[in-house]
């Protein structure tokens, strides 16, 4: 039987769980197959909207709107429960939609929605009352009036997460009285928010992010059972490191990601915390102390390491590094420094390095520095992304394995130059298990080797080197390469 034959003949309820998975316009499509279908659209609980989907006409507009009203008026009327409502106005269209102005809601939705909402793109002009409502989600939306937000206790007290993302109009932010609020996400939109207060004892995670360089002042001091902390600017200050080891005893997550962090001395010392990632591109700190017993994991992400780094953890910790060598001054000392680097981490159970490479050059003058030096990095997995060029590809696959033998390297496909550093590194392989060179230093070494190749679509295979060289030229963007090494 046809398949669109065999689906009409389920249950109602099972269709519309099917169609569930894809898009409005598709489910739109899918309603001119014949009549027992468009009787499942009608039926269909539709609550994803977005003006994209319709022609960008002078009448794209009002056509959107009206859509969206008789689709939340039949839905309204059936007296269905709508646990997500998806409303998205592009600013392509003739004119922002206005929320409550052109084409009011059907009065019916405020009691019928029950778990989520996401609004994007308009004008939020009016008060809401959602009293059943536990997400609610705003993005590049303008808010007229400021007491709509600080109205939230009294118009959605059950509210669990609350998202701004890229608003305009706010200046200010405060949020209390919100019991059940669990989770923030603020990402700053225009004008610059000033001042962010959040009075809600039991938050369990704030999250902010900014472009810009002014700075935000963000007091979550009445929320002492915080368990996540995830900032992004451009300052991280010596203020916000003392605020957050003194205010928050309970954190257990803490990300820092910003352009500059202009201290002598960095220390963060919160006995909770079990996962720590630092990304900064100008560091100017000598001394880094992280004092955390239950530590378990820790990336660092900056061009230049401290060179006092010590880590105090009672836990076998995971530790990521991303180093840019060709930013890092006298690169051919990173050797010795990453070597002293690693001694002052104690009980670290996985090292991952990951490098960012433009030439081999840089490689050459590691490796030729230290030749009288056998001792390699202890790195368990390494992740590269190169530009060098294809001529100098080969190069740097022996630069790197004279600097460590690792059990894994990571590559992804179509990023960078990472595609011709693949096909030389698997055209070496290769040549090692057919025995047509002379083998080198770390060639000696090597005693097996897989490849697993994740492609987008959900599958992993397992194959040989020359198995995988063949499909070199199939191979798309995106996808994750992992080289197995047995040393």
């Amino acid at each position: 039987m046809d398949a669109a034959d065999l689906m009409s003949q389920l249950p109602d309820h099972i269709i519309h769980h099917i169609l569930s998975f894809l898009s409005t316009p598709e489910v739109v499509r899918l309603s001119v197959l014949s009549k027992a279908w468009h009787q499942v659209f009608t039926s269909f609980p539709m609550f994803e909207f977005s003006s994209s989907s319709f022609a960008k006409t002078i009448d794209g507009s009002f056509e959107f709107i009206t859509f969206v009203y008789k689709s939340l008026l039949l839905q309204c009327h059936q007296y269905r429960s709508i646990p997500k409502f998806q409303f998205s106005f592009t600013q392509d269209r003739c004119r922002p939609y206005v929320y409550s102005k052109y084409l009011p809601l059907p009065c019916e939705l405020d009691k019928l929605i029950s778990r989520c909402i996401e609004i994007g793109g308009c004008i939020f002009d009016s008060a809401i009352n959602w009293p059943s409502l536990r997400e609610f989600s705003l993005k590049e939306v303008q808010i007229c009036d400021r007491r709509i937000i600080d109205n939230l206790f009294f118009t959605c007290p059950l509210i669990e997460k609350f998202s701004l993302v890229k608003c305009f109009g706010l200046k200010y932010l405060h949020l209390s009285g919100l019991r059940k609020l669990k989770k923030v996400k603020v990402k700053s939109g225009y004008p610059h928010m000033e001042k962010i207060e959040i009075d809600v004892v039991g938050l369990h995670t704030f999250s902010y992010s900014a472009r810009h360089y002014l700075k935000t002042d963000i007091d979550l001091t009445s929320c002492k059972n915080l368990e996540v902390f995830k900032f992004k600017g451009y300052n991280i200050t010596e203020d916000m490191i003392q605020y957050l080891n003194r205010d928050f005893p309970a954190l257990k997550v803490l990300v820092l990601h910003g352009e500059r962090l202009h201290l002598q001395r960095i220390e963060i010392s919160i006995p909770l915390l079990e996962t720590l990632h630092l990304v900064v591109a100008q560091i100017s700190a000598v001394e880094a102390i992280i004092n955390t017993p239950r530590l378990r994991s820790f990336k660092c992400v900056m061009h230049k390491i401290p060179s006092l780094f010590y880590l105090n953890s009672l836990q076998e910790v995971t530790h990521e590094l991303f180093v840019d060598l060709d930013y890092i001054k006298h690169g051919e000392s990173f050797l010795e420094d990453f070597r002293e680097y690693l001694k002052n981490l104690n009980r670290i159970k996985l090292v991952t390095l990951s490098i960012c490479v433009y030439s081999s050059s840089v490689i050459h003058k590691i490796v030729s520095r230290t030749a009288s030096d056998p001792v390699l990095l202890d790195i368990s997995h390494l992740k590269l992304e190169t530009f060098a060029m294809e001529k100098e590809s080969h190069a740097l696959v022996d630069g790197l394995f004279c600097i460590c033998r690792p059990e894994s390297l990571f590559l992804v496909s179509g990023c960078a130059r990472n595609d011709e550093f693949i096909k030389s590194l698997c055209e070496k392989l290769v040549q090692i298990e057919n025995a047509a060179t002379n083998a080198n230093c770390w060639q000696h070494h090597l005693k097996g080797v897989k490849i697993q190749h994740c492609g987008r679509k959900g599958y992993n295979k397992t194959l040989t080197c020359e198995a995988f060289l063949d499909s070199l030229q199939t191979l798309e963007p995106k996808e994750k390469i992992r080289f197995l090494f047995e040393w």
